[in-house]
């Protein structure tokens, strides 16, 4: 196929010049991949082949050259000559003597270097040049190699100019509920996700394909939530009945496998995230006893000196059994009930702080970072407890409640978190995403600004990314999945590349990101489907500053359901849901309510009006329906979805845009009784079903069906009953 594709350019550049027309001009970003093909020469790649950081990102290097159709070749840092007759790359860290050879070459001086710090420098003209990658440390080159490599894919290895780097957030993380087995879940394991990726949990190529794409991403924090992890990954002298062998999903035994293999595959797969920079944590809720209750005298309940006992010898057991374990995390809930503060972080330190001393009296240079969510507790009685552990500790706070897709400012944070903490304790962000599953999003000014404007300095400690309701692991719904089904990370690249390397460099060009999308769909133009991607990406935080809904149980922006749990709306959230929802503070958005009393009682309106709102989310879908509309694929079945995701967050934009209209109108209506904004309502919710049918469509051509954990299934045919249905409310009102 590229080869009839190379005949047919070759045949129109005959063509041009023929009729006296410029051949350059069939260069556009259409034939991006015959110009790749047509591109050649010889590469010399030196780096530190002992040190696998630094060889994973030349490999990488050596991949992406050689689909450029150049000649590499990896070759140790040893060879290394100041007398090119090739192109030469070399990667190394600061405290290699090749440094010595960038100097000779009249390179530029680079200033001292921390931890994850690199620095690209050019020497030399023409086909003599040596690019040079230097590192702070390993990762550091690591990084820089990985830069590199973006470089070549989105302009070109001549277009790199000498520049440093440093990371922005030092650490920068995923928040992963980690489905190990049903007898030992995280926080709910009833979804699709979960249930389909068990099995993946135990399989160490999913693992090092994972932590691949993360280190490219930028991430290097991965943090595990477990409810009551420990059957699954130790075994206790004490209490040896309480190691669980084989693993489980609801169905039953899917797969074999004694806790000694569960240990050391464990241990493989922490070993393995070191040599890409990036370090595990695990953080449990307090008080589960999954895989232990009812063993030994083991309950769930604080008074009981046996599951004391138990949870203390856990925590060491843990930590001593995993030497690359960076981390254990805590949370004061979400089963301690009718027990105060001070109970529970008694309980808390006597069993995981302990623990950890414990560990610490042992191995005495371990450094072991402890993380305290600052969830139904009260600093004071943590700080009382935990300040007595040899490293301190570090808060954990949900920074934007369970909507990263809502405000890149949320004040949260300022209002409810730092007039109760001293100016000395760093923090974790937990950046909650129970607001996007399917659809692939990709706003890089949002991540951008987002980021920018996370709390400074010693505040933040680090962020880590991640959902409740859905395990970002190996996708599930696709209908024309790969084999094996793809990473999540992979899907939703972009999304992820966003979250992880704007928290490297928050002022990554978008230049870059352009021609990495352009390297990965050379048939369509980078420019449009950067933008379209942008601007279909913007409807889900624009509606959920509308609509708001803090937590994951009591909205799903793309379902419009809530789960019906506590003082959740039970399922699909109506007309008149929509009028009585209150906004994000500090929007300056105005509720559906205030805005008709407003009109009614013509009184001055300040912020931004419901219908204001519904004009830029029909804005939004109409920019990204236009620069897809005449988008072909060429049978990339990811280009196709990726396209198809576009389109369908903008048809869900427009449903919500005719919503609230009509959900305006019709209150309207209701307040004054003038039959023209009943009618005005009807028409605008048959617009609502029209573009629900259109955002339907392409969810049954790419998707299957699935549940989503405390939601349920979303059926977006049932839920077609429920949007007609709004018309019905009208027409009766």
């Amino acid at each position: 196929m590229k080869f009839r594709r190379l005949k047919l350019v070759i045949a129109l550049c005959q063509f041009c010049i023929i009729f006296g027309m410029k051949a350059a001009c069939l260069f556009s970003p259409y034939n991006k991949l015959e110009q790749n093909n047509l591109m050649s020469g010889q590469y010399n790649i030196y780096y530190e082949s002992s040190e696998p950081s630094i060889a994973f990102a030349a490999e990488d290097l050596k991949r992406i050259l050689s689909e450029k159709n150049m000649s590499v070749s990896l070759l140790p840092l040893m060879e290394f000559s100041n007398n090119p007759n090739s192109v030469q790359i070399v990667i190394a860290d600061n405290k290699s003597e090749v440094i010595g050879a960038m100097t000779e070459a009249n390179g530029k001086v680079i200033k001292e270097m921390k931890a994850q710090d690199y620095a690209l420098r050019v020497t030399g003209q023409g086909k003599n040049k040596t690019y040079w990658v230097i590192g702070g440390d390993r990762i550091g080159a690591m990084y820089g190699g990985i830069h590199l490599g973006e470089i070549v894919m989105s302009s070109g290895l001549d277009s790199m100019i000498d520049k440093d780097f440093s990371p922005y957030i030092a650490k920068r993380g995923l928040k992963f509920n980690i489905p190990l087995d049903s007898r030992t879940p995280s926080h709910d394991d009833r979804g699709t996700s979960a249930q389909s990726n068990i099995i993946n949990m135990w399989d160490f190529n999913f693992w090092t394909t994972y932590l691949d794409e993360l280190a490219r991403q930028r991430f290097n924090v991965i943090s595990l939530w477990s409810k009551h992890p420990f059957p699954s990954m130790i075994k206790l002298e004490e209490y040896p009945d309480v190691a669980l062998n084989d693993i489980y999903d609801d169905t039953g035994k899917i797969k074999t496998m004694t806790i000694d293999e569960k240990i050391v595959l464990w241990q493989k797969v922490m070993d393995y995230a070191d040599h890409r920079g990036i370090e595990f944590y695990i953080i449990t809720w307090n008080i589960h006893m999954n895989g232990a209750l009812g063993k030994y005298g083991i309950t769930q309940s604080k008074e009981n000196e046996i599951t004391k006992d138990y949870q203390r010898k856990s925590v060491s057991k843990l930590l001593s059994t995993y030497p690359k374990l960076a981390g254990i995390g805590t949370t004061a809930g979400e089963n301690m009930h009718g027990v105060n503060s001070d109970e529970k972080e008694e309980w808390l330190w006597e069993t995981y702080g302990k623990g950890i001393q414990d560990v610490q009296n042992e191995q005495p240079d371990r450094k072991i970072r402890f993380i305290h969510r600052y969830w139904w507790t009260d600093f004071n009685k943590i700080n009382s407890r935990f300040k007595q552990l040899k490293d301190g500790y570090d808060m954990s706070f949900k920074y934007g409640r369970a909507r990263i897709y809502s405000a890149y400012n949320p004040q949260f944070a300022e209002k409810e978190f730092f007039p109760n903490i001293p100016k000395g304790v760093s923090t974790w962000w937990n950046l909650r995403n129970d607001d996007i599953y399917n659809l692939r999003w990709g706003d890089a000014e949002y991540v951008r600004k987002y980021i920018l404007n996370l709390p400074k300095g010693e505040r933040t400690a680090g962020y880590y990314m991640g959902s409740d309701r859905f395990v970002w692991a190996r996708e599930s719904i696709s209908k024309n999945p790969t084999s094996p089904r793809i990473l999540e990370n992979e899907k939703h690249w972009f999304s992820f590349l966003l979250w992880g390397r704007m928290g490297y460099d928050p002022e990554t060009s978008p230049e870059l990101l352009k021609g990495l999308i352009g390297n990965r769909f050379p048939s369509v133009d980078s420019n449009d489907l950067y933008t379209a991607w942008q601007e279909s990406s913007k409807v889900i935080p624009l509606i959920n500053k509308f609509h708001w809904f803090s937590w994951d149980y009591l909205w799903w922006p793309e379902a419009c359901i809530g789960s019906g749990v506590a003082n959740a709306i039970d399922g699909y959230h109506n007309i008149y849901d929509f009028i009585n929802a209150p906004v994000m503070d500090d929007s300056n958005l105005i509720t559906i309510k205030n805005y008709v009393r407003a009109i009614i009682d013509q009184s001055k309106i300040s912020g931004t009006t419901p219908l204001q709102v519904a004009d830029m989310l029909e804005l939004y879908g109409k920019e990204a329906l236009s620069l897809t509309e005449k988008m072909n694929s060429y049978d990339n079945n990811e280009l196709a979805e990726t396209i198809g995701d576009i389109k369908a967050m903008a048809h869900l934009g427009n449903y919500y845009s005719a919503k609230i209209r009509g959900a305006t109108n019709l209150k309207l209506y209701l307040v004054s009784n003038n039959e023209k904004y009943k009618t005005i309502a009807i028409g605008q919710l048959e617009e609502s079903l029209k573009f629900w049918k259109l955002y339907s469509k392409i969810l049954t051509e790419q998707y299957i069906k699935m549940n989503i954990s405390m939601q349920g299934v979303f059926d977006w045919d049932k839920l077609e009953k429920e949007v007609k249905a709004d018309i019905d409310l009208a027409k009766k009102a």
